[in-house]
């Protein structure tokens, strides 16, 4: 890889994240956009729209960032749910496997590549135009023993990673259970839809939906509502008041 080729790369990327960040300190504050970002305060009445002209909903604002970080995960469960929570756990559990992944990368794979001898030795005098290849696993020998350098760094990132998925895992899944049990429950929660009932002779639907369940689960069944669909017999009634 060329440096001026990296240089160009990294500048593109920081562009657009530049420009990413300024439109979305943008949006957040149009009342249009509110259902979006701030639908539970909307629900709650806690946020209402301005509809009045406002300068400053124009003009970026990185203040949002620091607020994002200063609340605790159990305000953030309060203000945003569940899921804001989740996202925050996924944005630190990618800067952590970040930070290990670069630390071993930087002050070990590093110096290991670039004392290797399969390639020339890069020229720091004409850096832009010369290729970081030296500083990659290529500068290093077939049969050298310092891949198992770069075996052990594979391993122990990848262990790395394996903990902390797992960890995570634990501790949502421990925060969800936390959550339903701390919320009122809610009717669709408890619900299941069924369809294609068989109907025996002689009995309704209604009938065979009650004996199913109250036979296979008695401990768990409470009630049941038949919806029929009423389709087909709305176009009929539609094209028979056309045709009179």
């Amino acid at each position: 890889m060329i440096v001026s080729a990296l240089l160009t790369s990294v500048g593109i990327n920081f562009g657009l994240c530049v420009l990413f960040f300024t439109l979305y300190s943008v949006l957040r504050k149009q009342p249009s956009n509110y259902d979006v970002y701030v639908p539970r305060l909307l629900a709650n009445g806690e946020s209402h729209r301005r509809s009045q002209f406002n300068l400053e909903r124009l003009i970026p604002t990185p203040g949002w960032v620091r607020r994002a970080w200063r609340h605790s995960e159990a305000e953030l469960l309060a203000s945003s749910g569940l899921d804001a929570v989740v996202f925050m756990r996924i944005i630190i559990f990618s800067l952590r496997v970040f930070c290990v992944a670069g630390i071993i990368g930087v002050f070990v794979l590093l110096p290991v590549n670039f004392t290797g001898d399969s390639l020339q030795d890069v020229d720091f005098a004409n850096l832009t135009n010369d290729s970081l290849d030296v500083f990659s696993i290529s500068n290093i020998e077939n049969g050298s023993k310092r891949l198992w350098i770069h075996f052990c760094a594979v391993y122990i990132v990848s262990i790395f990673v394996c903990f902390l998925l797992y960890n995570e895992y634990r501790y949502i899944s421990s925060k969800r259970v936390d959550y339903f049990l701390s919320s009122q429950p809610q009717p669709h929660q408890f619900s299941i839809l069924v369809r294609s009932i068989p109907v025996s002779v002689g009995t309704s639907i209604s009938d065979s939906v009650e004996r199913f369940f109250t036979e296979y689960h008695p401990s768990t069944y409470l009630s049941h509502t038949v919806i029929r669909r009423t389709s087909k017999i709305r176009n009929l009634i539609v094209r028979a008041s056309y045709g009179f």
